[in-house]
């Protein structure tokens, strides 16, 4: 079985697939030969535990405070939008500012939203954590939620969608607001890293965008701003030591140290003259 381990990995790899899809191809298997011996009895031997299962950090792509904020209050740009664009945008702002999934944005009623000494929450819990949540709204996110309340359907704000179709929405709107340039981003087959960079259609940054940025750029935006990774974890569900929430820290982290060396950099270039001459 260790020759039709290398055979079936080296197949996927040549066909261009990296380390997190393989790994989860060699997971299945393990999973299938458990069953069969645990549940169906079957002597299937000891040879599928050897089978290693591979993992690889994805670089985390987020929304820029500047993207967002434009996506936020640019009316010229929200005139161009149809109707289906209009949702899918106000809900991906939604979505980047509370750090609901979007299993949890398409099942938000207007039972959702409280009011509470003049401020408005959102609340919720996550149907894949359990984990229930209640977020302060900026005025931003109370206006979406006016603009929707009267027109739900079934009590749900915004209606049914398809995660594909939110998906393929969200990145036409990508593409119109100018997100185009082109990724780099980093994958790794056999544990080894390959910078990826290309000009192909599916590596401009509109068509990296998913529902995934929405809570990728909340939990990263709150972090940079300051907020304590505590409080982040409370909104976004995360457990304590978490590995994933730990990336969202380290990619914060490497943000805050760019902006920081670009103030260092003005700092070491030093002009003697230009002090004289404010004497």
């Amino acid at each position: 079985m260790e020759k039709f381990y290398t055979s079936f990995t080296t197949y996927l790899y040549k066909n261009g697939c990296h380390d997190n899809y393989v790994g989860s191809q060699i997971k299945i298997l393990k999973t299938v030969f458990n069953f069969l011996k645990n549940n169906e009895g079957l002597n299937v031997g000891q040879f599928y535990k050897n089978f290693y299962v591979r993992k690889e950090e994805v670089d985390i792509l987020v929304l820029s405070q500047e993207r967002l904020k434009f996506l936020i209050h640019d009316q010229e740009f929200e005139k161009t939008l149809t109707n289906k664009e209009r949702i899918v945008k106000d809900m991906f702002i939604m979505g980047c500012t509370t750090g609901f999934r979007y299993s949890d944005l398409v099942s938000v009623t207007i039972k959702n939203f409280k009011k509470s000494e003049g401020k408005y929450y959102i609340t919720n819990k996550s149907k894949k954590t359990k984990t229930e949540t209640a977020v302060l709204l900026p005025s931003y996110a109370v206006d979406i939620y006016y603009t929707y309340k009267t027109k739900s359907t079934k009590n749900l704000l915004f209606g049914s969608m398809s995660l594909n179709k939110f998906n393929e929405t969200l990145k036409d709107i990508g593409l119109k607001a100018g997100f185009t340039e082109v990724v780099e981003y980093k994958r790794e087959q056999r544990g080894i890293e390959k910078k990826l960079v290309s000009a192909r259609k599916q590596n401009l940054f509109c068509n990296k965008m998913s529902s995934h940025m929405m809570r990728r750029t909340a939990i990263t935006t709150l972090l940079i701003l300051g907020m304590p990774e505590l409080l982040v974890r409370q909104i976004s569900g995360h457990k304590y030591g978490s590995s994933s929430f730990m990336r969202y820290v380290k990619f914060a982290q490497a943000y805050l140290d760019k902006e920081i060396e670009s103030v260092y950099s003005k700092l070491e270039n030093y002009a003697p003259e230009s002090v004289g001459s404010n004497r």
